[in-house]
């Protein structure tokens, strides 16, 4: 099989699970007063296919957060297979009436795989962040993994990896235009998948495994951190010395 029809097929390998998981899929963590309400959009890689345990990385950003003294209910959109037309039309109407502090959004894979014409993929992506932007909730917008690292990419034509830096082009100029913060998950998945590639893939060799989504958890964190921990630790220090 030609490798980039491989990933392909692989990226649509789990639809029956993910559906299942993801519907509706509420995971709250144990509250300290009044939970962050945070809302993950995206595809199979936010309901954590391919990892044995432990979720994706959205459960695992949740985990951080609950361990620096944010509580979080963490309830998780994303459904496997689903391109950013599908997110468009089928979570984002979820996200306007849940009023979320926090919106990770990771898509475009599957318009990638699926050979979405990039003017198209960049269209719905603007609507989708132009709407989440409106409820004012912290947005955190993830570039690409980068692919060809991957087992099923490997031999893929060039192309893959141009397609892939063009998408993550239109990620990132989305993110600037909308003030989102944007997490470099190709540049650390670039870094990463050099020396460690068997040990970040699935049984598939497209989807990560567990320690895979740790590292994608572990590329968006210091932002995350930055934008939702650090501003909720300096106001309660605030609030702390004004009584």
């Amino acid at each position: 099989m030609i490798p980039h029809l491989r990933l392909a097929r692989a990226a649509a390998l789990f639809v029956p699970l993910a559906l299942a998981l993801a519907a509706g899929r509420a995971f709250a963590l144990p509250a300290r007063g009044a939970p962050l309400v945070y809302l993950a959009l995206g595809d199979s890689t936010a309901v954590g296919v391919g990892a044995a345990s432990g979720g994706g990385y959205p459960q695992r950003l949740a985990r951080r957060l609950d361990s620096s003294g944010v509580p979080v209910k963490l309830t998780v959109l994303g459904v496997s297979g689903a391109n950013t037309a599908d997110l468009r039309r089928d979570q984002l109407p979820k996200v306007m009436a849940a009023r979320p502090a926090l919106v990770t959004i990771g898509t475009g894979i599957n318009d990638l795989m699926q050979g979405r014409p990039l003017a198209e993929f960049a269209r719905d992506l603007e609507i989708v962040a132009d709407l989440v932007r409106r409820t004012k909730a912290t947005v955190v917008l993830q570039t690409l993994p980068d692919l060809t690292f991957s087992p099923a990419g490997h031999g893929a034509p060039p192309s893959l990896g141009r397609r892939i830096e063009a998408y993550n082009a239109v990620i990132a100029r989305v993110a600037e235009r909308h003030g989102f913060v944007l997490a470099d998950v190709y540049g650390r998945s670039r870094r990463e998948l050099r020396d460690r590639r068997s040990e970040l893939f699935g049984k598939d060799g497209f989807h990560p495994s567990s320690a895979g989504y740790e590292v994608w958890a572990e590329a968006m964190w210091p932002d995350v951190e930055r934008a939702v921990v650090h501003p909720r630790v300096q106001a309660r220090r605030t609030a702390a010395t004004e009584r």
